[in-house]
């Protein structure tokens, strides 16, 4: 076997060098990370003020119940105060009213047909943070973050024990380990397509990550894996936030008013052995009844127990804790404050040493990812995902690959709009208008005394804009557009499967979501509750037609209510637009009334933009609380419903105005001269419906994204400026003292702040809430929609989305790196529900696009004309222009006929002016071309999607090779591992060597895995850990013990930190 696991290494596609590493070397072992210890990374980080002591009896329980989690915890002021920690021994008798002893409650061992649960995401009440905080963000100076004195620092951290029990919890898989006799190397997955090399993995400025061979981590089988002697170093960054977020979400802080019995329930818990705190107590009890269903026992309930939260988010939520954030490495400009902070002394005798800032991910990414200048640079998906987890590695390479792809129709639609530009000059159509238009008489559009008669050659300059995208080349693009998203769904597909196949996601199918923190705390309302019977966990039952159908009847027809809102905003716009065309219609000017509909066009375009602003905010709020209202279970049900509602909002917000103008405005105009209503509709300027969808699309679409870029370039120049100056005299003193003094002068309480420097400086970043994505991907499904849908109106979408989304892929890194604390977000394989939004919108796109070549532009008129009735008409002008008697008109004139854009019959064969034959033939041609444009690109969609699989051939092949490999690599490592330990079964493996090594090993380790999943493990004897406050103790305290880790030496600390050290357990001498 070994001789064929090494011929693997030969046959691998992709084999990289094995000094490439399969965790990031760029990762920071800056001592601001650590625990006091300098061994132990910070994981996760709570923050509360120490001047608020409402909340320590709520605080307090909180710890202990993580410590009962085996958390391991340690607390410290912003100068370096040690105000807790945890412990396996009691430190002194003095503090010892303050612990409350905990049993080892890790989560119960993952059986093989246990269901596994996800993760949760954060407060689902809280949205990402606005502009104008990111811009404060931008604008903050180092001197800011010595800011807030009166902040303590929960500092948390999973030892080896916690992440191995959560990391089966989850399903983490990791790199196995490869014998020196079977060396066998991970390989690089093949990377995306030479046509988006701009969305590449790896650029040159960072080292290459290889995957290798993984499997799920199992701590029953840890000689599998590749477990490095730094334990610590096994489990990603990412990996540690995951757990810790999972256990503060719903670790219950349970807390008595009554100090007494507070402490009698502590010496009780250390009499009987630590075992009081258990699970049970750790619920309310309940009457079982049938069905699972019970009520909760009030009385008994309160005469125990006086309060209840479940997890991290209820407490953020009462100001308990003030933030709850994983830390970020520290950036260039807070590594350069370390560096300086930490210097030697300017006077010092010694030889000073040169201080090399410590270049990690975040500086990196910072630097080479998330700026401006490094728009050209491929993106380092790898390292993304390695710093910020799957879900915002997916998003970035999303946009990477569709921005990728909008470069080739970009062009298109450059030449497209070009072909229009040159082709004005050679037009038959402009011809007719500019040079014999003049003798052409048309109507006035309004019945106004003041309104005027006009000639047809007055519009000339109309004429040739409208041309720019009412021509041929347009028409193609159009049907192109139609096509590329559907390809280009496909590809992204393709993509999709590839890199989850990559970030070892590709097997991530959560069978259960667990249920949502906000959820489990109806049973504090009263509600009734059930067992859950999948899991066998006590939920609270919401009666279907008693509680959830009202509260969804309401919710939706509030969202209703607001869709009727934005029709009536667009009622408002549009009513603004008619009166503003009859004063400019009215006007002695004649340019003012040339270009009336355009004025009008340009300004209601900027009122309904400023309305799109103002009711996006209304909705973002409205669709959360119409959401929290729904009562949904788990988070992926509620982050689907908030998805639709809010999309469904902005899509009607967004495109109602575009809908309208495109399919109905041209229908609504009324016969010239008719006074049958008060204000009479003109219907699209000049007829030309067109080129008022044209300037509505660039108002909107480049307007917005105009607007977010001089908001991103400008207001964190002016809010630094304005902080400078309103800083100026408060901090400059003490800034210059902390900055320019040598560290040995610095005064105790100064020199104390030293440490905590990233703990504080992520605290004044941005908290990312709960939904960090959303609006990102929002934002581009808008995007999105307005390039596949309405690109007949508008070629120059696609090159606008092109060069937005080349700053937007650096502006939003940026936020990730530098404005925002570090997200944490559930482990995803794909784009999740965006991807469904985007099936539908290529779909939709496909009818919009159609019918805007069909029933907006003049094409199906133009192609009428000159295949039927070329020989009836002398040009097309006449052909689509109908008469009417000017007696009908208040204004006198010497013609008898004006001319209006019409099919009707003329007032002489009928007074009531029917519809031509000719109109009933175009419109039967617009339905055809409908039909027949619809039918052909359904039906190329399904050839499309038949011949391009959603998963790549070489990577099925990798797939397959992959579990084929694994397990030979598995059947091996079990086969050593035997070979090392007594067996007690009959026969020996030489005696059996006849057999065949390959039906030998398979039959061994498949037995003695039956056999370790049969008999349950005995569980490794963990010393018990407690939290103990030393709040109240003057310092230095006796030094506190922490759990030991299997294989590793712990010893006592320097003198210098007499607050906490470590002994040196037995069983490690």
């Amino acid at each position: 076997m070994a001789a064929w696991l090494k011929e693997i290494r030969k046959e691998v596609d992709g084999t990289v060098s094995e000094n490439i590493p399969w965790r990031s070397p760029l990762t920071s072992k800056n001592p601001d990370l650590y625990f006091r210890d300098g061994k132990r990374r910070i994981d996760y980080v709570l923050v509360y003020s120490k001047s608020d002591s409402k909340w320590t009896e709520i605080r307090l329980a909180f710890l202990r119940s993580l410590a009962g989690l085996m958390v391991e915890i340690e607390v410290e002021d912003c100068f370096g105060k040690l105000l807790g920690a945890t412990s396996t021994t009691e430190p002194e008798r003095a503090i010892r009213k303050h612990l409350v002893p905990s049993t080892s409650a890790l989560p119960p061992e993952p059986s093989t047909h246990a269901l596994r649960q996800g993760l949760q995401k954060h407060d689902t009440t809280q949205g990402p943070p606005s502009s104008m905080d990111r811009y404060r963000i931008e604008a903050l100076g180092s001197e800011d973050l010595f800011t807030s004195d009166d902040l303590v620092f929960v500092k948390l951290y999973a030892p080896w024990h916690t992440m191995g029990r959560y990391a089966e919890l989850f399903r983490f898989r990791k790199p196995l380990i490869v014998s020196d006799d079977a060396m066998v190397e991970g390989y690089e997955h093949t990377p995306c397509c030479g046509c988006c090399r701009c969305c590449g993995s790896v650029s040159s400025q960072f080292p290459p990550l290889r995957t290798g061979y993984t499997w799920p981590f199992s701590t029953q089988r840890e000689y599998l894996f590749d477990i490095p002697p730094d334990r610590d170093e096994f489990f990603s960054e990412v990996e540690r936030a995951l757990v810790l977020d999972y256990i503060l979400r719903r670790a219950q802080c349970l807390w008595d008013e009554d100090e007494e019995e507070e402490a009698e329930a502590a010496a009780a818990a250390e009499t009987e052995g630590y075992e009081s705190a258990s699970k049970d107590q750790m619920m309310p009890k309940y009457e079982h009844h049938e069905e699972g269903v019970g009520k909760i026992d009030l009385e008994g309930w309160r005469a125990t127990r006086h309060n209840l939260n479940i997890g991290i988010t209820k407490l953020v939520s009462d100001g308990v804790f003030l933030a709850a954030y994983p830390l970020h490495e520290l950036s260039a400009k807070m590594q350069a404050v370390y560096d300086q902070l930490h210097a030697p002394p300017m006077d010092s005798p010694t030889e000073k040493k040169e201080v090399v800032s410590d270049v990690n991910n975040r500086i990196m990414l910072r630097r080479y990812w998330a700026s401006y200048p490094s728009f050209a640079r491929r993106q380092p998906l790898d390292y993304i995902r390695y710093y910020f987890g799957e879900a915002i590695a997916f998003y970035f390479a999303w946009l990477g690959f569709y921005t990728a792809w909008l470069a080739p129709v970009a062009v298109i639609g450059v030449l497209s709009f070009l072909m229009g530009l040159f082709g004005i000059s050679s037009d038959g159509i402009i011809k007719f208008v500019c040079h014999t238009g003049a003798n052409t008489t048309m109507c006035p559009l309004c019945s106004r005394p003041h309104c005027l008669y006009w000639n047809l050659g007055s519009s000339c300059l109309r004429q040739k804009l409208t041309h720019l995208v009412d021509n041929e080349g347009t028409v193609f693009f159009g049907v192109l557009m139609a096509l590329w998203a559907i390809i280009f769904l496909e590809m992204w597909k393709r993509k999709q499967v590839s890199l989850a196949f990559r970030w070892n996601v590709i097997t991530l199918e959560p069978v259960d979501q667990p249920a949502r923190p906000e959820f489990l705390a109806l049973l504090l309302k009263g509600y009734d509750i059930k067992l859950n019977p999948v899991s066998g966990d006590v939920e609270p039952l919401v009666p279907f037609w008693r509680k959830r159908i009202p509260r969804l009847v309401f919710s939706y027809g509030v969202i209703l209510f607001a869709v009727v809102l934005t029709l009536a905003c667009l009622v408002g716009v549009i009513l603004y637009k008619l009166a503003i065309k009859i004063v400019l219609y009215q006007q002695a000017n004649l340019f003012v009334q040339s270009t009336a509909g355009i004025i009008t066009t340009l300004t209601g375009s900027v009122i309904n933009l400023i309305f799109i602003f103002i009711m996006k905010m209304i909705y973002d709020r409205l669709a959360v609380k119409m959401t929290d209202l729904e009562l949904h279970r788990t988070q992926i049900e509620y982050d689907n419903s908030l998805t639709l509602k809010l999309y469904l909002l902005q899509f009607v917000n967004y495109y109602s105005s575009v809908f309208y103008i495109a399919f109905i405005q041209g229908t609504t105009s009324a016969l010239p001269g008719s006074d049958s209503i008060v204000v009479q509709s003109t219907g699209c300027d000049q007829g030309d419906c067109l080129f008022e969808l044209f300037l509505q699309l660039t108002i909107i679409m480049v307007g917005k994204q105009l607007l977010n870029f001089c908001q991103e370039a400008i207001m964190p120049v002016l809010l630094r400026l304005f902080n400078r100056f309103k800083t100026k005299r408060k901090q400059s003193r003490r800034a210059a003292e902390i900055f320019a003094t040598d560290g040995a002068k610095l005064k105790p309480d100064e020199q104390a702040r030293k440490r905590l420097l990233a703990c504080r400086a992520d605290y004044n970043l941005l908290d990312p809430g709960s939904r960090p994505l959303f609006n990102e991907y929002l934002e581009m499904m808008i995007q999105y929609g307005f390039i596949t849908m309405f690109v007949p109106a508008f070629p120059l979408a696609p090159f606008f989305g092109l060069l937005n989304n080349i700053l937007e892929i650096r502006g939003d890194a940026k936020k990730f790196v530098c404005q925002y604390r570090r997200p944490v977000i559930e482990r995803v394989k794909t784009i999740g529900i965006w991807f469904s939004i985007l099936i539908v919108l290529s779909s939709l796109a496909i009818r919009t696009n159609a019918c805007i070549i069909a029933f907006t532009s003049k094409f199906i008129d133009r192609m009428v004309y000159r295949y039927l009735y070329r020989d009836q008409f002398d040009n097309f002008n006449n052909f689509t222009l109908s008469q009417m008697e000017t007696s009908r008109f208040p204004i006198n004139t010497s013609e008898t006929y004006c001319y209006y854009e019409d099919y009707r019959e003329p007032p002489w064969i009928n007074s009531e002016m029917p519809r031509t034959l000719v109109y009933y033939h175009v419109l039967a041609m617009k339905f055809i071309f409908v039909f027949v444009f619809e039918t052909i690109a359904v039906l190329l969609t399904s050839v499309i999607a038949a011949l391009i699989p959603d998963t790549p051939k070489h990577i099925k092949t990798q797939i397959c090779r992959e579990a084929h490999v694994t397990n030979q690599i598995i059947l091996h490592a079990e086969l050593q591992h035997q070979t090392k330990r007594p067996s007690n079964r009959r026969g020996s493996f030489r005696s059996r060597q006849s057999r065949g090594l390959q039906d030998t090993v398979l039959r061994d380790v498949f037995d003695r895995l039956a056999e370790t999943d049969a008999v349950k493990q005995p569980s490794t004897a963990l010393p018990m850990i407690g939290f103990y406050s030393f709040e109240d103790e003057p310092s230095p305290v006796t030094s506190v013990s922490r759990l030991p880790e299997p294989g590793t030496r712990t010893t006592e600390q320097d003198e210098n930190m007499p607050l906490i050290g470590f002994r040196v357990p037995s069983n490690c001498q």
